[in-house]
């Protein structure tokens, strides 16, 4: 159970309707005249029909394809045939949902309870809009969100040297923070760079990343949003926002030369692509590895046992993500 994002508000404008893959099976998402991003089952509760094929936006309200009804955000048919009074049970499903951060969230729990606890609301001021790329890969948001404290890995995969931990990773109910900083001989910049990274998980859907680059005095967001779309698979969502320029000379001495509105937009660019190649490099692994309940673990992995225990509150009747043979 958790949160779990299945757009970006970007994707949205008032009036789309979009249909996403969802714990195996898939939810719609509409934004009505009214701004608000509504997240809802997908079969209209009178005939049947698909609301993500046809669909669509009247006022505050999703209309069907079908016949017409409309639903509003709250799920209650609010206008069937003209003249006519709507059915007294026919109700549409809707999920628990937020929009935060440049992102839509819905709740999961198998039971469908309602949420204990949110994804907080991180301050904007100073950062630009997302970028963000999304894949369709073989796993589980447990595995693509322990990558962020399995530490042995970031030498072996991602090259990163001299490891340190600055702030031990801690499990604070459904929070997990900690604070690590990294060297690199390279990352396509002209000299080497030792880079911060502040990594908080809330719950196995949504780990932030905040990374500063001391060499250049820049600082960036990253965003690592795992949603579970059909049994072993998982459509996983990378997305990065950089902070507004600190130095400009800091990045390079012909920086000082361009202008912020010209440079930040490519430096973005930049940045997005290295982060997507980053996160590249752990495909073929996620697509061939298996869960092993017992591993290992050895000194040098990092707090992935922490890691493990934590992530047992986010499971109903169930150990942990599904073996693959």
């Amino acid at each position: 159970m958790g949160w779990y994002v299945v757009a970006f508000s970007s994707e949205l404008g008032v009036g789309a309707v979009l249909t996403r893959r969802f714990f195996g099976g898939e939810v719609v998402v509409h934004r009505n005249e009214r701004g608000q991003a509504v997240v809802t089952r997908p079969y209209c509760p009178h005939l049947g029909a698909h609301l993500g094929h046809g669909g669509r936006v009247v006022g505050d309200t999703l209309r069907c394809p079908f016949h017409g009804f409309r639903f509003d955000a709250a799920g209650a048919c609010v206008e069937a045939y003209p003249g006519k009074k709507t059915p007294p049970k026919c109700a549409l499903g809707v999920l628990p949902s937020r929009e935060k951060n440049g992102q839509i969230l819905v709740f999961f729990h198998p039971d469908e309870e309602a949420p204990g606890w949110e994804v907080p609301d991180l301050p904007m001021d100073g950062y630009r809009p997302l970028r963000w790329e999304q894949f369709d890969l073989a796993g589980h948001p447990q595995e693509t969100s322990e990558n962020s404290v399995d530490i042995g890995h970031f030498a072996a995969v991602h090259e990163y040297e001299q490891v340190t931990t600055l702030k031990p990773m801690t499990a604070d109910g459904p929070v997990l923070h900690g604070q690590y900083s990294m060297h690199r001989r390279r990352v396509g910049l002209s000299r080497p760079v030792t880079t911060d990274f502040q990594v908080w998980v809330w719950g196995l859907g949504y780990s932030v990343v905040e990374a500063f680059v001391r060499e250049h005095c820049l600082t960036l967001r990253t965003f690592v949003l795992s949603t579970p779309s059909s049994p072993g698979r998982v459509d996983l969502r990378i997305a990065l926002s950089l902070r507004s320029i600190a130095s400009k000379g800091a990045l390079h001495p012909l920086a000082r030369l361009a202008p912020r509105a010209l440079l930040e937009p490519v430096l973005e660019r930049l940045a997005m692509r290295a982060y997507a190649a980053d996160v590249k490099q752990d495909f073929d692994i996620w697509n061939h590895k298996t869960y092993l309940d017992r591993p290992n673990l050895a000194d040098g992995d990092g707090p992935v046992g922490l890691y493990r225990k934590w992530a047992r509150q986010f499971y109903v009747g169930e150990a942990g993500p599904p073996l693959r043979s």
